[in-house]
């Protein structure tokens, strides 16, 4: 076996790893209770930590704001309106 029979298989699985990672973003948006009323929000949890301590939860994260903004709507957690991080 050569070198390069070694080194191919391996440049094959990164570049399907990078493929992979660039197709599928990160969970951007979340749908969160903060100070009692639901939210849609794009912040990571530092930056929602940062900006809310302890008076905010996080309900659930998704690639997509519309992926968001659907589940919020369909499960009656609109923006604006009441909720519990309990």
């Amino acid at each position: 076996m050569t070198f390069a029979s070694h080194v191919r298989p391996a440049a094959l699985a990164a570049a399907a790893l990078f493929t992979l990672l660039a197709v599928s973003p990160a969970s951007a948006y979340a749908v969160i209770c903060k100070s009692g009323r639901y939210d849609v929000d794009s912040r990571d949890e530092a930056q929602l930590r940062i900006a809310f301590g302890t008076s905010y939860c996080t309900i659930r994260r998704f690639s997509y704001r519309s992926d968001a903004e659907n589940f919020s709507r369909n499960n009656n957690m609109r923006p604006g309106t009441a909720c519990s991080c309990r």
